[in-house]
């Protein structure tokens, strides 16, 4: 049986990664932000056919998707913490219960 306490940081250092996977993704979203298209970056006929718009709205949908996927990262590493919280609480719950039965 592998031991709480190992469980529990296990749970903890997934929770760093999720969350530096949020973090790496900081980067992207700035480079995809910047990388804008105006009427004047396309040919008249681009600016006919809506390139410039069509362009610009799966950037928004890109842009998007990727702080989805931050926020859910974050929600993730979070609720590995929290779970961990709980494990070391239950288990220093149970520490006591054992302590006074033992009339300690």
């Amino acid at each position: 049986m592998v031991d709480i306490k190992t469980a529990v940081a296990a749970l903890r250092s997934d929770a760093d990664i999720w969350d530096g996977a949020a973090n790496d993704l900081n980067a992207p979203r700035q480079a995809i932000g910047s990388l804008g298209l105006s009427p004047r970056d396309v040919s008249i006929y681009g600016v006919d056919k809506g390139i410039d718009t069509t362009y610009a709205g799966a950037q928004s949908v890109l842009l998007n998707m990727m702080q989805q996927a931050v926020q859910n990262f974050h929600d993730l590493a979070g609720a590995l913490r929290h779970a961990a919280d709980l494990y070391d609480q239950t288990e220093a719950d149970h520490q006591q219960r054992i302590q006074r039965a033992a009339g300690n």
